[in-house]
């Protein structure tokens, strides 16, 4: 009996009556637009955490280039080292146009190793740190999408409890207003 009086009280609590004779609306609920609300959260952060992904992805891609650039700068350093070792070891060149061309190669080797420097040290500054910095925007905002969310969860579920608190009291007044009008009352003796 009480389970049917709940429903009752709360039907009746949802209902207003139209302007059309006769007849009851229900309204909807604040509840609904709350979950309404709620929904549209939780795709924002499903975007966001998309977006998230592909900056991850992106910096990672960037990061493989970033290694590529540094290991190219390393061997370029690593065979000026090995050719300036030879060159020294070397006896002196029999030919005025063999130690010409040992320089010339050595030369080459320093602005190989230059340019390569200089690449990856763009690159670090450049798309590196643009890459990182996109994906600190994604991650900040995937955040705080989800704070939203969470926040609006939370707000649903205090109205929720709210509600279930007021629908149980409506249900009890009810109940006791059945009992209450059920008993026989007494004429005071005057």
């Amino acid at each position: 009996m009480r389970y049917f009086l709940e429903g009752i009280c709360a039907t009746i609590s949802q209902t207003v009556s139209s302007p059309v004779r006769g007849r009851n609306v229900t309204l909807i609920a604040m509840a609904s637009n709350l979950a309404l609300l709620l929904n549209l959260r939780r795709s924002a952060e499903e975007e966001a955490h998309k977006a998230l992904g592909e900056a991850a992805a992106a910096r990672l891609r960037v990061e493989e280039e970033q290694q590529r650039l540094d290991s190219a700068a390393e061997e370029a350093r690593h065979a000026l080292e090995q050719e300036t070792k030879r060159w020294v070891a070397a006896p002196a060149p029999a030919f005025v146009g063999d130690g010409l061309q040992r320089e010339r190669y050595r030369q080459r080797l320093t602005a190989a190793l230059a340019l390569t420097a200089k690449r990856a040290a763009q690159h670090r500054q450049g798309p590196l740190d643009q890459a990182w910095a996109a994906e600190n925007v994604a991650a900040a905002r995937f955040r705080r999408a989800r704070e939203e969310r969470l926040a609006l969860e939370k707000l649903k579920a205090r109205q929720e409890a709210d509600q279930h608190k007021q629908t149980e009291r409506r249900a009890e007044d009810a109940v006791s207003d059945w009992v209450h009008a059920s008993h026989e009352r007494r004429k005071p003796r005057g």
